[in-house]
Formats: structure tokens, sequence, C-alpha cells
């Protein structure tokens, strides 16, 4: 299955195994070992970038929205000030 789409991941602070994503307007943490790819060394670019993009199929960014997800909420956007 082709991949539907790019997701950028990032470390939840003060962890070693959850990693954090955010889609619309949700933002969702699931456990690394969910989006680790076989062959794509994912853990790498989070080990020294703190961040690392990842193509993901439909069938998988459902699953980390749903069953995978260890949290999920509305993200927070602060809104630009008036001017």
């Amino acid at each position: 299955m082709p991949p539907a789409s790019s997701v950028t991941f990032s470390w939840v602070p003060g962890t070693m195994d959850q990693v954090r994503f955010s889609t619309g307007e949700r933002s969702y943490t699931v456990l690394l070992k969910d989006v680790q790819q076989l062959s794509v060394h994912s853990a790498a670019d989070l080990y020294l970038k703190g961040r690392v993009v990842l193509p993901i199929t439909a069938a998988h960014h459902a699953e980390l929205t749903g069953h995978l997800a260890l949290t999920s909420g509305v993200r927070r956007v602060s809104a630009a000030p008036a001017t």
C-alpha cells in the first residue's frame, strides 16, 4: 500500500519510548515501537535531532489515531495578537 502522507513525530519530554504527532486539530501520543518501520531507521533521527518525518499509509495512520493512541487531545494554538 503506498504512503498516504508524511507525519512528523517528536519525543514526548521525559520519555524514552513515546512520540507525539499532530493531525488536523488533534495531537496524539503513541509508542515509538508502533511507528518504527523495518526499512526506515526512524529512531536515529529522533535520537539525533528530536524529530523524524515518516511516510505512513492511510491504514497505519488510522491505527495510530485509533487503538494505538496512548493519549489524544485538541491542539492548543495561540491566536495572533490583534493589531
